[in-house]
């Protein structure tokens, strides 16, 4: 038994709703377990066996599968199949049947105990990776987990084996076997994060229409690609990313490491890939790509300080690309957030007899002005999918979609294939998208410029920054919120005030012209956040740094010196910044 009840629903839940829940995270755990990056292909056996009181879940214990486990000098998924589970269990029933079954066999039986065997990938470089079994016990409702590796001094997984159950009552519950486990960190991480995205899960109505995750591709080949490339390549491009471009390395660097792992894992089986990247941008994919062997290029219509950072085995072009581009030697055309370019790509992936892949962001129609949303009752992100989905459809496109597995909220891509057109066809193909588009295109098609517009706020009139600042600050202080100077003093560090308070306080004629701009006050205040704190709609006044948290800012004058009603909250030894 599992006598340790961890946590416990307050309400009810339907049965198929718990295992709804227990099979999205048995699918999907990197969506809880953040050191999870994927798992191995599942294998499911229907268990008969005579337990003579004997639970399961006491037999196959971490002992026990590290014992077999050592057996195997680099273990594998095919490693932990059936006679992997013969060996652990057969010395206590000699009759003991495994039957092979599918997952959607497990998923409609009434009764009956499964196990399932897989291995765990860790995100983190050099972790060990994980043998997960896991029991599901179909009669009385409850699903085992317990991940074994042969070093507990790394865990991606909780160390002790754990049950989620419906309860008789209809409740469901974390269990643990031991008090000792209970006590853990490990404990605490189901009951706190486990526990609650469960319950959440099971009053949610979880569309199995809904995508999964690199649903398209080997999902433990992409693990070993990425952390392949990520490791032959990440450190040296997070360090002289930021000697070219004013973005996140961390962000950047590795989304585009994942795009690029996703691609060739994509392209394992295809011969004389040559693809074209369409709006590449900072160049990073082509780079990429191109490093490991793969023929293309990147097409933009200006060059970036990035491109600076990549040998001349990158081939990155200046140009522009509109309603005539055709690319007749590519085999893949790349959309990676590729903004206007998007609704083109497959038009022009159906002229080039190509397939492509694109990503798309930023909503824009033929035209290059936004897309106009058609359907409410969704997201404007969901329906742009599905503008874009129907375009591919229309170009005669097989078309298949995947999300990725990036630092991005907009993570859902589209891959078309070309389907095998007699001229006729497609012909007959090209006029019905080329009649398609000039009804869409109200006036020539205007290509995007060449000279970047920033849009950050950071080309504003500081005059007018100073104002929105100093407007900020003071509604923030009219809140009294005390703390003490290292001399006794007081010192007001203000109160939090929500951010459409703080809009109602700046003037109209101020407002007019922030509107001008991507983001506007939020950008302003993200912009200053040496000065606020943005959490849950809230704003407040950063406490200043102070020397011991950091030096970089030293040769910085500080702004709270000359500023704040009271002057800094440091003296000048003590500031982070630079006092006069």
């Amino acid at each position: 038994m599992f006598p340790i009840p961890l946590a416990m629903s307050s309400t009810t839940i339907p049965l198929e709703k718990f295992w709804d829940a227990v099979f999205l995270y048995f699918n999907r755990p990197h969506l809880i377990n953040r050191k999870i990056i994927t798992t191995s292909v599942n294998s499911y056996f229907e268990v008969r066996f005579d337990s003579n009181g004997l639970k399961l879940h006491e037999l196959i214990n971490r002992a026990a599968v590290l014992y077999e486990a050592r057996n195997f000098r680099n273990i594998s998924a095919d490693d932990i199949k059936k006679n992997f589970l013969k060996n652990l269990l057969y010395c206590y029933d000699n009759n003991l049947e495994l039957n092979d079954v599918s997952f959607e066999n497990v998923k409609i039986a009434h009764k009956g105990t499964f196990l399932c065997t897989r291995i765990l990938f860790p995100r983190i470089k050099n972790s060990p990776n994980a043998i997960e079994i896991v029991i599901l016990d179909k009669e009385y409702n409850k699903a085992t987990f317990l991940a074994v590796t042969d070093s507990e001094r790394v865990l991606i997984a909780p160390s002790c084996p754990y049950e989620i159950e419906l309860t008789n009552s209809s409740n469901l519950r974390v269990n643990v076997p031991t008090f000792e486990d209970a006590d853990t960190a490990h404990a605490q991480w189901l009951a706190d994060k486990l526990f609650s995205k469960l319950v959440k899960w099971a009053a949610e109505d979880l569309n199995e229409g809904k995508i999964h995750s690199l649903s398209l591709i080997n999902s433990e080949e992409y693990c070993f690609m990425y952390n392949r490339l990520k490791e032959c390549y990440g450190v040296t491009l997070v360090q002289d990313w930021p000697k070219k471009s004013g973005t996140d390395p961390q962000k950047y660097v590795f989304e585009d490491i994942a795009i690029a792992s996703y691609l060739m894992c994509l392209w394992k089986n295809e011969k004389d890939v040559n693809f074209v990247d369409c709006g590449c941008g900072n160049g990073l994919l082509v780079h990429l790509l191109n490093k490991e062997g793969y023929n293309g290029y990147g097409i933009d219509v200006r060059a970036r300080p990035t491109w600076d950072l990549y040998d001349k085995s990158t081939i990155l072009q200046v140009d522009t690309i509109g309603p005539e581009s055709t690319f007749p030697s590519a085999t893949w055309l790349i959309g990676n957030h590729s903004d206007e370019l998007t609704p083109w790509i497959p038009v022009v992936a159906l002229k080039s007899e190509a397939n492509f892949f694109v990503l798309p962001c930023c909503p824009y129609d033929f035209n290059g002005q936004k897309h106009i949303r058609k359907n409410t009752s969704i997201s404007a992100y969901a329906d742009y999918l599905t503008y874009i989905e129907d375009i591919s459809k229309y170009c005669g496109f097989e078309l298949a979609i995947d999300k990725l597995r990036i630092p991005s909220t907009k993570r859902t891509c589209l891959i078309g294939r070309r389907k095998r057109m007699c001229t006729n066809d497609r012909d007959n193909t090209l006029k019905r998208v080329t009649d398609l588009v000039e009804s869409k295109i109200s006036k020539k098609f205007v290509q995007k410029s060449g000279i970047e517009r920033v849009r950050n706020c950071t080309q504003l009139d500081q005059n007018l920054v100073s104002d929105i600042i100093a407007i900020c600050i003071r509604t923030l202080l009219s809140h009294e919120n005390n703390i003490q100077k290292g001399n006794g003093e007081l010192w007001n560090l203000g109160g939090s005030v929500k951010i459409s308070n703080l809009i109602q306080e700046i003037p109209k004629n101020l407002l007019r012209q922030l509107k001008q701009e991507c983001g506007g006050l939020q950008t302003i205040l993200r912009n200053h956040r040496y000065l606020f704190e943005m959490q849950n709609g809230l704003v407040t006044m950063r406490v200043p740094v102070n020397i011991k948290e950091s030096v970089k800012y030293k040769e910085k004058n500080c702004w709270f010196e000359k500023n704040h009603p009271q002057g800094c909250l440091y003296d000048k030894q003590n500031c982070g910044y630079k006092h006069k």
